[in-house]
Parts: C-alpha cells; structure tokens; sequence
C-alpha cells in the first residue's frame, strides 16, 4: 500500500486490475498508520490489557479527537467543485460531487494546519441503498461530513503563522494560500517575512485558532461559508470560563497564583532570625498544579463594604451587605528542620508550631509589609491580593501522635485518624501538588480537563463524595495511562487508585465514594451528552432554596442570575503589599451543609454544587425510618409513636424541616417538601 500525491491510496488484486482502497484517503491511510502504532505500544506495554484495550473498547470520533467539526449543507461542494476546477473528476465519481471535493479539501486543511496537528480524520457516510424502482437519493441528502483534529498541544494555540522571507520564490505560494490574511511583518532578529496573525489574547481563545484556520480556508479556497462549518471544539469550556473583557478558563489565573506562591516560597526561605531553619517549602493546594475549578483572583478590596473589627483591625463586613466575596485560602506547607529542640509532647509540638506562625508573621511584616493573621494552626498572609495560608510542620509529629504510654508503663504505636489526617495534610498533598504540576507541564491540556470535570461533578452534586484530589488522580491516568486497568479486588475500595507511593490501600477513596455514589456518577456520566451540567432533581426528597445575596460564589454557577450583588471588591490594580485583613475562607452555604451533615447526616443526604449552587437537594435514608424501639437517649428529631403497649420512634419530618429553616436563618430562603416522594 502507498499514498501517492494525488491524495489515494493502492492495494491492488494479484493481477494489478482492482484497487481495493480507490476511495481511500491519504488521510485515512495516515489515521490507519497512527492507529497501528498505538496499538503495537499497547501490546508491548505489560500493564496494559491490550486484548480489552484494543478490540473490546470503541473508539468513536468523539472521544479520540481534540477538536471535532462538521461540514453542512453539503450541497455547497457543487461551487467547491468548480472553484477547485475538479469537473473532470466529478465525471469519474458520476456527479457525486462529496466524494469529488472531499480529498481536495483535506488536503486543503492539511496544509493549512500544517505543524499544529498530529492527524486529520474523517467520516464518510456508507453508499446508500435505494429499490430499483425509485429515483437515486440526491448527494445533497447525504449527513454532514465530520472531521476530527488531534493536536499538537504545543504548536495548535500559536497565533502566528510565520511564513517565508518576502523575497523567498515561496512567499507567493504563501500568498495565494492565506489570501489578504497575509501581510509582510518585521519580528526582534530582524527577519521580514509573510505572516499570519489570527486572533486569541488568553488561552481560551487561542484554543480555537485551528477553527479560524479552518473557516478562512474553506471560504477562500471552497466557497464553503462561516455558517456551514459546526465547530464543536471546547464547546464545554464555556461553564468554567471567568472574565468579561477576555473570556479565560483559568489557565492565566492559575499562572499568576504560582507566581505569587514562587515568589512567596523565595521570601521565605530567605527569612533570617528564625529558632530553626526552614527545610522545605511545598504548595497543598489545587490551584498550585493548575486543576482548581475557579483559580482565585487577585482581589482588591472596598473598604467602605467593611467595618473594622476592634482587636485584630480586619475587615467584617456591614450587617446590611451581602456576604462578601469569598476569599480562597491557598495552603502552603512549610517544613522545619529537625532537632533536639523539638519536644517529645504532642500538645507542646503544638505550641511551638503555633510560635513559629507568630514569628514567621513579625517577619513577613517586617521585611515585605504583609499584612498576617498567625493562628494556632496556620498563618494567613494577605499578598498580591490572594490570600495564602501557611501551616508550619514537623516531619515527626506524626509519629508522635501515634505513640502513647499504656497503663504498664510501656509504649505503644497505634496508626489512628488524627496522625493519617496530618500525614494526609503535610506530606501526601504536597507531593500530590507537585506530582500533578509537573503532569501539567507535560500536558498543556491537563489543567483544563480537571477543571472541566470538577466542574460537571459539582453540577451534578457529586463534589462531597469524590473530592478534588481523588478527580484530579482519575483525570491524570486518562493522561498517563490510556488503556483500561483491571478492576480491583473486593477487599480493596469500590474506586481504586493506586500512586506511586500508595500502591495497597487508597488513601484518597478509602472512605468516599460509596458503591450507590459511584454508580450513581457512571449512570450520570453516561447520560451527560443529553443534559451535561444541569442535574435533575426530581429523585430528591427536599430541596432547600437559598438566598442568592448569601451565596458568595454566586457568579460561578451554571445559570448564574441576571442581577448581581457588590460583594466588597473593586476593579483595578492590586497592591503588592499593605492593607487590611479581609475576611477569610467564609463560605454560609458549606458551613450549613456541614451543619446539616453533622446533625441529621444519619438520617438523610445532602447535595450542593459547591459552585454557586442554590440549591441542596436532600435525600432520606429509607433505613432511618423504619420505627425503633423507644429510648430516652435516641429521641432527637423523632417523634413517640405507641401500639397497644409498644412505644416505639420515628424521625419528625416537619420538625426536621423547620430545624432546617431554624439554621439556615438568613441563608434558606424557602424549604421545598415533596411529600409525594416519601413512602416509607
């Protein structure tokens, strides 16, 4: 088989008469040559099962490209055919003037896109089939073509087309390639060449160059218009995208926080006067490695939104305000060297810890003018208009909590919550972060797909059961590791997910989501393409409506209102330094959700999107409504019923309800009963 230049491809009969592949492109010639190639490194690669990988997983167009995009009204190919001047090879294919354009334009597209792409693929509809007795379908009828991009992360955002030197025998044929889009640029070394430069300040619109690409080509060289082309590339991207001015969906938000977090890490390390040495200065947070949902931005402050509260001087907003704009605590870690110094007491690890918050605090202030809250466990330091929270850590204390002295005298180790709860905070979070920035400088895109399916996550009211930490894992063996792993055994957790240095136990997924939670997310997930980021509430029990003013993420949501509040910010430039403390990490709706959990989390499920939501969705637990016998110690939120000599209780929904009006005051601004669901 060979790809000849006239864009066909050759695999002949033994006697040289037939051609088996004469409707053969060169590009599925080369999408045939790419996929043998994936397919030989799966064989080859022992952790992978390339039996189910390879011949038992479809592969659709859908979910193997980066970009998609479809060609309608096809009829307009008749003028593709005579731009082109293909009348007579519209003679060799009997009028079908959609198999006559289609290897001219690919060829068209291949060269335009040139560098940015790895493959260009497309799907052409079967020869259809009509009774002998009836006309022929018309070519017109036939479905809209599709192709598929598989790009180049690196090269498919770049703006400019930089083309030959202006007295270059090839800068004509540049010329009649991209018409008036073409114009001689001077550039830094000197050079004047032919150049393109398309539109795309931030990298949500970069990312949509090749459709720009795509669009011009088609009307200058096809006559195929603008509103014929349906680009589906990063259609989703709109629900994460931030920005009025310039529509962003966080990759420049997130660059600017790792700036000021390098920055940061740089000042303290440099920190003279400190009792110990600082060994190590790591980022906990997913901000850090590109995969929060909404980076934070850069906030400056309206004072007069603001009260100052009497002992600290921070800022407390006015009684009549909306809640102010939540303010991210990005979490960073910073390690202490080891020493005798330290004490063998868990509680006086915690005092020196709390010591060396107020002591890093006086010297950020003193030597950057940082304005700084110490607490017993973090620093808030308030820099660049972000707001990042440091926790001083001891690389024994762990241990330390482990051990105790039983009733003999003798020492004990015990593994319990409290040590994996500061293990889990001080070393695995932090290398998780800097596992997945380092992913992320592999792959541009990594980012945005966390993003985007935390997103869709929180829509769907999931975030409580597969945290960020656990998505971002499952998005980043999509990128590591294609090819389907073999399910794990039952002893392990429902979701599994192995890292390097946690290969037995899954810490992320040892204790959420459940069996019912994750069929529930694969169900959804499968259901997404019909209603993607709107959840259906119909299966839920309550829904408790909350008041918009309240939601300080209100402007992340979905469907986000028309009318918005002031949440005391302002525009313009942010002040390195100086300031006031302003309100930190204060969400109402998450600590009425926990609220909620930690009061009636035995009898029923609650749901929020965590992104604006203004809704949470409650779903009873059938069990906890089957009647138990009467006890003084179990009649919270239950009311006595009695049968003959039995007295036995049942939960009092109308006085749960209330309770959860009573909590929210100010929050809920109505509770949706739907009695007709309960059927206990």
């Amino acid at each position: 088989m060979s790809s000849t230049a006239l864009s066909r491809s050759c695999l002949s009969t033994l006697r040289g008469h037939l051609n088996m592949c004469a409707d053969m492109t060169a590009c599925t010639y080369k999408q045939l040559q790419h996929e043998a190639s994936v397919s030989m490194q799966f064989w080859d690669d022992p952790t992978v099962d390339g039996f189910h990988s390879l011949l038992m997983t479809p592969k659709p167009m859908i979910r193997t490209s980066d970009h998609v995009f479809q060609l309608c009204e096809l009829v307009k190919l008749q003028s593709s055919c005579k731009k082109l001047n293909l009348l007579s090879e519209l003679m060799d294919h009997s009028g079908n003037y959609v198999h006559t354009a289609l290897p001219f334009i690919l060829s068209l597209l291949q060269r335009g896109l040139g560098e940015r792409i790895h493959l260009l693929t497309h799907s052409l509809s079967p020869d259809p089939e009509w009774s002998v007795e009836s006309e022929a379908p018309k070519h017109k009828a036939q479905p809209p073509l599709s192709f598929g991009l598989l790009l180049k992360p690196e090269l498919a955002t770049s703006v400019l087309e930089r083309g030959p030197p202006a007295d270059s025998p090839k800068a004509a044929e540049f010329r009649e390639l991209w018409g008036s889009r073409s114009e001689l640029r001077r550039f830094q070394d000197g050079g004047i060449t032919e150049a393109v430069l398309w539109d795309g300040q931030s990298m949500c619109q970069k990312q949509l160059v090749p459709k720009q690409i795509i669009t011009h080509l088609l009307q200058l060289h096809a006559d195929v218009p603008e509103s014929c082309v349906r680009y589906v590339g990063v259609k989703l991207d709109d629900v994460i995208i931030t920005g009025s001015e310039v529509p962003s969906t966080g990759e420049e938000e997130s660059l600017r926080v790792v700036q000021s977090y390098d920055d940061l890490s740089r000042k303290l390390w440099r920190l003279e006067g400190l009792p110990l040495s600082i060994t190590a200065v790591q980022g906990a947070h997913p901000a850090l490695r590109y995969t929060q949902v909404f980076p934070p931005l850069p906030l400056k402050l309206d004072y007069s939104f603001f009260v100052r509260e009497k002992i600290s001087r921070s800022l407390v907003p006015k009684e009549d305000k909306p809640c102010p704009a939540y303010v991210t605590p990005i979490t960073v870690i910073c390690h202490m060297e080891g020493s005798g110094k330290w004490p063998h007491d868990r509680l006086a690890i915690r005092h020196i810890r709390a010591a060396f918050h107020i002591r890093l605090g006086e010297l950020l202030k003193k030597h950057h003018n940082y304005p700084c809250k110490p607490c017993p466990t973090h620093l808030d330091v308030w820099k660049d208009g972000l707001l990042f929270r440091i926790q001083v850590a001891y690389h024994r204390e762990p241990q330390v909590l482990r051990e105790s002295v039983n009733a003999e005298g003798l020492l004990v180790v015990r593994d319990n919550e409290e040590a994996q709860a500061l293990e889990m905070a001080t070393i695995h979070k932090p290398l998780l972060t800097s596992t997945l920035h380092g992913l992320q400088q592999q792959h541009q895109c990594f980012g945005a797909v966390c993003r985007l399916a935390k997103r869709w996550l929180g829509a769907q009211l999931f975030s409580e059961d597969i945290t960020e930490d656990t998505a971002d894992l499952l998005v980043a063996s999509l990128f590591l590791q294609p090819a389907p792993f073999t399910p794990p055994g039952e002893s392990l957790p429902v979701m599994f997910i192995a890292t390097p240095k946690d290969k037995k136990l899954s810490m992320w997924t040892k204790r959420a989501p459940s069996v019912q939670m994750l069929h529930r997310v694969v169900m959804l997930a499968a259901e997404s393409l019909k209603v993607v980021m709107r959840p259906p509430l119909d299966a839920y029990d309550v829904l408790i409506h909350l008041n918009p003013k309240q939601v300080p993420l209100l402007s992340q949501a979905v469907d986000p209102p028309a009318v918005t509040f002031s949440r005391g910010i302002m525009d313009g430039n942010v002040a390195h330094s100086g300031g006031a403390m302003p309100v930190v990490d204060y969400n109402p709706v998450s600590l009425y959700l926990a609220e909620l959990r930690d009061s009636f989390g035995d009898l029923a499920l609650f749901f929020c999107d965590p992104y604006g939501g203004t809704v949470i969705a409650v779903l009873w637990n059938p069990k906890a409504f089957i009647p138990l016998p009467f006890k003084t110690s179990q009649v919270s939120a239950r009311s006595v019923e009695v049968t003959g000599e039995e007295a036995k209780t049942v939960p009092n929904v109308e006085a749960i309800l209330e309770d959860f009006r009573n909590m929210g005051k100010g929050l809920v601004k109505s509770v949706e009963a739907r009695t007709e669901k309960w059927s206990f």
